[in-house]
C-alpha cells in the first residue's frame, strides 16, 4: 500500500513538474495562429492569386543569319553565285505569359513568339499545351496567344487599373526567370516598389523597340520574366513585365513594364478588328533645332515643330498649324521627334492627347486631339520583283519607327521571286535601286524597268541604311 502511495505521489510531483499551467497550451496555439496570421502579408496573398495564371513559354524559332563575307562584292566575284549569302538555324526561346481568359487566352511580350515556328505553354502545374498566335503588335511589344484544347480548370488574371497608380506602392513581379534552370514550372515571385510611370525608354542603338509610358519597378525581372504579370498588392495585374536595363545580363532594379489598360485596348482591337488599327493625329513633326528656334523668335526654346497638316484629321480640325511648337502632350514634355513617334506608337483610336505649346507668334496655345483610324492604302504588287509594297507617309513611318522621309515599304515578298533573291525582307525600306534614287513606287518601277544588272541596293532595315551587295 505505501509503495502504492509513494509511486501516485510521484505521478502527481511530475505533472506539476512538466506539465504547462492551466491556460498556457491554448497561449502557445494563439500565438502559432497570430503568428502565421502575420505571415500572410498582402504580398504572399497577390502571389497566390496571380500565381495560378502564369505560364512558361517555350518556342521555335527559324532565324535567318547573314554570311559575314555577305556585304562585299568581293567575295561573291572570287567564290562565285553559289558562296552562302544567308543561313538558316532554328533555336529554342523562353518567355512567360499570363493567363486572361478561362478559355486559354494568353498575353505575353511579341519579342517572346516572334518568329516562333512552333509554340508551347507549361501551366504552374507542369500541364503542356500547344499554343497559337492569334495576334501580336511589334509597336507594342504585345502578343495573344491562344491555348489549342484547353482545359476545363484554367484560371485566369484580372487585369487592373495602371491609371492610378501610386509611386513607391508594392510591386509583385512573377514569371519563370532563365526558363527551365529550375526543373519545375512554377513561377518566381519577386517584390519591389513602383518606381515610375509614363517612362519614355528607346532600346538600341537601332531604336527597334520604343516603348512610352512604361512603368518602372525595382523588383527583379531576369531573362525569361519577359511577358509575365507584375502585379499589386491586391492581387491586380498592373501591367507585363517587359525587359530591363543591365549591364551584367541580371537584374539590377530597373525593369519595365507594360501598362494593363495598354494590355486591356490591345486585346479588344484583336477580338473586335481582328488587328490593332493604326492611330494617328494628322500631323508631321520634326525635333526643334536651336537655329529654327531663333528663327521663330524663340531662342533656346525646345520641342517640336509642326511640319505637315493633314486634311481631315484631329490636328486640322484642332485649328493646328504649321511651325507652331509642341512643347508638352498629356503633361509630359517633349522635345524629339523620337518622343513623338514613341507616343504614337503607343495611340489607340479614339485615345484624347492634350497638346501644349507655343504659336508662331509666341503665343501659348493648348489643344485637344482625339485618335483616328488610319486606313493605309491598298498595297501595289511589283511584278518584276514579286512584292507587294507601298509609298512611305507620316502614319507608316511612326508606327514602323521608319527615318527616312522617301521611299518604299516592302510589305510581303513572293517566294522564289526576285525580290528574295535581292536579299529583302518584309519591313524593308528601299531607298535606292541600283544608282537611282526610288522615293516611291513610281520610280522603282521606272528603276526596275531600266536598270538590268544592278549591283546594289540602298535599303533602310531596323532603323539603320545599308548598301547591299547583290550578283545575278
Amino acid at each position: 500500500m505505501m509503495n502504492r502511495i509513494k509511486t501516485l505521489a510521484w505521478v502527481a510531483l511530475g505533472l506539476v513538474l512538466f506539465l504547462p499551467p492551466t491556460g498556457h497550451g491554448q497561449e502557445r496555439d494563439s500565438l502559432a495562429a497570430a503568428t502565421a496570421q502575420a505571415r500572410r502579408t498582402g504580398i504572399v496573398i497577390a502571389a497566390e492569386r496571380v500565381m495560378p495564371a502564369v505560364v512558361s513559354i517555350t518556342v521555335l524559332q527559324t532565324r535567318t543569319y547573314s554570311s559575314p563575307f555577305w556585304l562585299d562584292p568581293f567575295f561573291e566575284e572570287f567564290f562565285g553565285p553559289a558562296f552562302p549569302r544567308e543561313y538558316k538555324q532554328e533555336i529554342q526561346g523562353l518567355g512567360s505569359g499570363l493567363i486572361v481568359s478561362s478559355d486559354g487566352k494568353i498575353v505575353t511580350n511579341a519579342h517572346v513568339v516572334k518568329d516562333a515556328t512552333k509554340i508551347k505553354a507549361t501551366l504552374c502545374d507542369g500541364r503542356t499545351f500547344d499554343a497559337i498566335l492569334t495576334g501580336m503588335d511589334e509597336a507594342l511589344d504585345l502578343a495573344l496567344l491562344k491555348l489549342v484544347n484547353p482545359p476545363d480548370d484554367l484560371q485566369s488574371a484580372d487585369l487592373g487599373n495602371s491609371d492610378d497608380l501610386m509611386i513607391g506602392e508594392w510591386a509583385i513581379a512573377l514569371g519563370n526567370p532563365f526558363g527551365f534552370l529550375i526543373a519545375d514550372a512554377k513561377p518566381s515571385v519577386t517584390a519591389g516598389v513602383i518606381s515610375a510611370t509614363g517612362r519614355r525608354v528607346q532600346v538600341g542603338e537601332a531604336k527597334r523597340f520604343s516603348y512610352s509610358g512604361v512603368i518602372q519597378t525595382d523588383a527583379a525581372i531576369n531573362p525569361g520574366n519577359s511577358g509575365g504579370p507584375l502585379a499589386n498588392i491586391a492581387g491586380e495585374v498592373i501591367g507585363i513585365n517587359t525587359f530591363i536595363f543591365t549591364k551584367s545580363g541580371g537584374s539590377e532594379g530597373i525593369g519595365f513594364a507594360i501598362p494593363a489598360n495598354r494590355v486591356k485596348k490591345f486585346i479588344y482591337e484583336l477580338e473586335s478588328h481582328s488587328e490593332r488599327r493604326i492611330a494617328w493625329l494628322g500631323l508631321g513633326v520634326q525635333t526643334l533645332t536651336s537655329d529654327m528656334a531663333r528663327a521663330l523668335g524663340m531662342p533656346g526654346q525646345r520641342g517640336i515643330i509642326v511640319t505637315q497638316i493633314f486634311k481631315n484629321t484631329p490636328a486640322q480640325r484642332a485649328g493646328l498649324e504649321e511651325a507652331w511648337v509642341i512643347t508638352k502632350a498629356n503633361g509630359i514634355n517633349y522635345a524629339s521627334e523620337s518622343d513623338w513617334q514613341m507616343m504614337e506608337q503607343g495611340l489607340f483610336v479614339a485615345d484624347t492627347v492634350r497638346l501644349e505649346g507655343i504659336t508662331d507668334e509666341g503665343k501659348p496655345f493648348i489643344r485637344t486631339l482625339q485618335a483616328i483610324e488610319y486606313t493605309t492604302p491598298a498595297p501595289v504588287r511589283i511584278a518584276a520583283l514579286g512584292i507587294q509594297a507601298m509609298d512611305l507617309d507620316p502614319a507608316i513611318r511612326y508606327r514602323y519607327n521608319i527615318r527616312s522621309l522617301q521611299g518604299v515599304v516592302v510589305l510581303k515578298i513572293e517566294r522564289g521571286s526576285r525580290g528574295a533573291e535581292l536579299g529583302l525582307n518584309e519591313g524593308d525600306v528601299i531607298l535606292a535601286y541600283g544608282s537611282t534614287e526610288t522615293p516611291n513606287i513610281m520610280e522603282l518601277k521606272k528603276a526596275v524597268r531600266s536598270v538590268e544588272d544592278p549591283r546594289t541596293l540602298v535599303i533602310e532595315r531596323d532603323g539603320g541604311r545599308y548598301r547591299i551587295y547583290r550578283g545575278f
